[in-house]
């Protein structure tokens, strides 16, 4: 894999390590919800975001919006019900074949 799709395989992974974050927030008071998983996976994404931090800087000089509309795309997802999820995968791959059409 070259560097630049190790670092956007990074990006992607940071961004679902947010949302994973949230969503356990929003298990808060369950017994689905651990302490210490939490607290773990807040580690995990630390230095995740270490690692990344130089080339996440690069990139937003050079995109200064990409991250904010990853940020929004989270945002989204984060906001779907289960049909909405289930439905999402079915509009991205025929906006792919349409894409590979063209």
């Amino acid at each position: 894999m070259d560097r630049l799709n190790k670092f956007k395989e990074g990006v992607k992974l940071v961004a679902l390590m947010q949302a994973t974050l949230e969503q356990m927030d929003n298990l808060r008071g369950t017994s689905l919800y651990k302490l210490q998983l939490k607290f773990m996976m807040n580690k995990l994404e630390v230095l995740l975001e270490r690692t990344l931090r130089n080339p996440l800087n690069s990139l937003d000089k050079e995109d200064p919006d990409l991250l904010t509309r990853i940020q929004s795309n989270i945002e989204l997802v984060m906001g779907m019900d289960l049909e909405e999820l289930a439905m999402l995968r079915q509009e991205i791959d025929e906006y792919r074949d349409n894409k590979s059409e063209e």
